[in-house]
């Protein structure tokens, strides 16, 4: 038969209701920030429930996003660029080396432009700093900006490249083209 002792009886209870309590404690709420930066776009899932996908603006040649898994390292509202002459970085969120994710008043979201933050419309970046701010969040960043002109072209369809090619020769109409296009085959074969 064992003893135990009534501070290690105590030690054994104490453990025991804190197993107990965590077992039964709801999962912790959290924001899941993905950032693609080939597709400039951020999906956030709030709580594992509703997704939303944004545009955004990463870091231009020169001034890459870092890629990688982060956490939130400080939440500023009203923060203003101590780098770049106080440029307004509303509801900033930020995540490595004075890096954040933050509203701009800046149009032409959905390209890269920033000198290496994430910039999003200000309505959307005051609903994810709100998300943030009650549950917390992790922040995953992917891809590369550099291949973000290419990601755009390869989407397009092939009739709508065609199309764009045919309006940059500026010809005046189809029957032009299909002649050029009869002419220019000729003059290969003839090679």
């Amino acid at each position: 038969m064992l003893f135990f002792t009534p501070s290690a009886r105590r030690g054994a209870g104490l453990c025991a209701l804190l197993i107990a309590l965590a077992l039964c404690a709801p999962a912790a709420a959290k924001v899941e920030i993905v950032v693609d930066l080939s597709r400039q776009r951020m999906t956030v899932v709030k709580n594992r429930e509703s997704q939303v996908t944004w545009k955004i603006s990463s870091g231009r040649e020169g001034y890459e996003t870092p890629t990688g898994s982060f956490t939130v390292q400080r939440l500023d509202a009203d923060h203003l660029s101590d780098e770049y002459d106080g440029a307004p970085m509303p509801y900033a969120i930020f995540f490595s080396r004075g890096l954040a994710i933050h509203g701009t008043y800046q149009r032409g979201l959905g390209r890269p432009a920033s000198h290496g933050c994430v910039r999003l419309s200000i309505d959307h970046a005051r609903e994810l700093f709100s998300w943030v701010e009650q549950y917390g969040a992790s922040i995953e960043i992917s891809g590369s900006a550099n291949s973000f002109a290419y990601a755009g072209r390869a989407e397009e369809e092939p009739g709508l490249r065609r199309a764009k090619r045919i309006r940059s020769r500026n010809r005046e109409s189809r029957e032009d083209y299909d002649d050029y296009l009869l002419n220019y085959d000729r003059i290969i074969r003839q090679r």
